[in-house]
Order: C-alpha cells, then structure tokens, then sequence
C-alpha cells in the first residue's frame, strides 16, 4: 500500500493538502498519515530542563493536539484512511525529515503557503525537506476534480526518473495516464519519453502519447488543464532560477505532482 506523508497546521492550506491526498487515495489506496510540527516556542518562554522541561513539552503536544484535531476532524468523512494526525514541536523541516528517515513514504503532501512565484518555487525547491525526500511530492495549490494525470515530459534526463516513480504510484490506476512531449523537444527528449509510455504501458496504465503538445514553454490556453486535473513532472535538483520550467508553473493553476532528480 503507497504511504502518503501529508503536512499539515492549522489553516486552509492544510484542509486542501489532506483532501487532495483523499483524491489520491480513490485512485490509488493509500494510508494517508497527517504531521502537525507546532513551532517552537521563542527562546525566552521555553523552561529549563529535567521533569519541567519534560512536562512543559508534553503540554506543548496536547494542545497543538487539541488545535489540529478540531480541524481535522472534519476531515475523515472524505478520508477514510487518514489516520490520527501526529503532533510534535519543533523546526518544521527537521522534523519532517526526522519522520522521513525513520519511515519509507512514497508520497509527501506539501501544503501551498506561499506566494506563487519563481522565486518562492526556487526557494521551496532548494528547501533541505524536498531536496531530501526520495518519493513523489504533491502540492495542493487548489483542488480539480481529476479526470487524467498529464505527465509532461521537460528533459530528457528527467524522464526515467518522473515515469519510474509515476508508473509505481499509478500502476493499475484506471486514471488515463496522457504522456505528453512539447513541440521543442530535442531527439533525445523525444526519444525518452516513447520509452516512457511503454514503461507506463507495461505497469498497467492506460498510457496515451501526445508528441507535439503546444503548451510548454507556451502557457497552456484558459482552463485546459482542467480537463486532466492532475499534472506531474520532474524537476532538476539545482534548476535555475530563470528555467522555463519554474516560469511555466508559477502561471498555471492545477495539483502538482513533483519528481526531482
């Protein structure tokens, strides 16, 4: 069964992550596990060490317990296999990663709580949390109903890489798959993602391949992702800050699910 990690607060964004993870899990089962990091307190108001300090932080749990638990509550009737959300305190990333490294995950939900830029994309890129997790990342921005994955295929180095994970987590899906290779690919781009739909045909995908798709660079026209829902590609870990491929997502407006290699 694929574990999804999803990170939450106490705010909209977190609502969205969850749901989106709950949209997942209809088409993929998946045990969907919530973390809530409650941020350290400053300095100044933590205590001491010793049985009051340990008293101090088990008080500190509870009550972001009782802060996230009123929110996702609500949440199980679209959710049935959300399990109970785990609080801890600290660094948000450090802790994340802490979870990361004690439990293989296939999948890490990030909630979206900042402004959608390029360089905000770079920066959330470059974080150590996603420079670090080894599985699919999926990033909420807003919810679409999803209707096919659109796998876009940007370069030829990232494509083994974005279909091997793609292929495991969709593997049986009955979910179109549409491949998708722009109008500017090079040979070898071309050449990588035919291999690409016989690695999702083979994982029981229902594959179809597009080897002229106009919308990237290009921004796609109004509303044309909505018709999949879903869109997933690989990333460069050290892709630059001017790449097409960060201007092109800090444009569009769909669920994101990131690979980076």
């Amino acid at each position: 069964m694929i574990k999804t990690l999803v990170s939450i607060e106490v705010d909209l964004a977190a609502s969205r992550a969850i749901r989106f993870a709950s949209q997942l899990n209809y088409l993929r089962h998946m045990e969907i596990y919530p973390v809530y990091v409650k941020e350290t307190p400053p300095r100044e108001l933590s205590i001491g060490s010793g049985w009051a300090r340990h008293h101090w932080e088990r008080e500190l749990v509870q009550q972001g317990k009782a802060e996230i638990m009123e929110m996702i509550s609500s949440e199980w009737e679209f959710s049935p296999t959300l399990k109970e959300p785990q609080v801890v305190w600290g660094d948000r990333d450090w802790e994340l990663l802490k979870i990361m490294e004690t439990e293989q995950f296939e999948v890490f939900v990030d909630g979206e709580r900042f402004e959608w830029t390029p360089a905000n994309l770079h920066r959330k890129l470059q974080s150590r949390l996603w420079q670090h997790f080894p599985g699919v990342i999926g990033i909420a921005r807003v919810l679409r109903k999803i209707e096919r994955l659109l796998v876009l295929c940007t370069e030829d180095k990232g494509v083994q890489p974005l279909v091997q994970k793609i292929s495991h987590l969709w593997e049986g899906s009955s979910l179109p798959v549409a491949l998708a290779c722009p109008r500017s690919a090079s040979p070898d781009l071309a050449q990588e993602a035919a291999k690409a739909k016989e690695v999702l045909a083979q994982a029981g995908c229902q594959v179809s391949f597009e080897a002229d798709f106009p919308y990237f660079p290009e921004l796609p026209a109004p509303g044309f992702l909505r018709t999949y829902g879903l869109v997933a590609l690989a990333l460069n870990r050290d892709l630059r800050k001017d790449s097409p491929e960060l201007d092109w997502l800090s444009q569009i407006k769909a669920p994101l699910l990131i690979t980076l290699y």
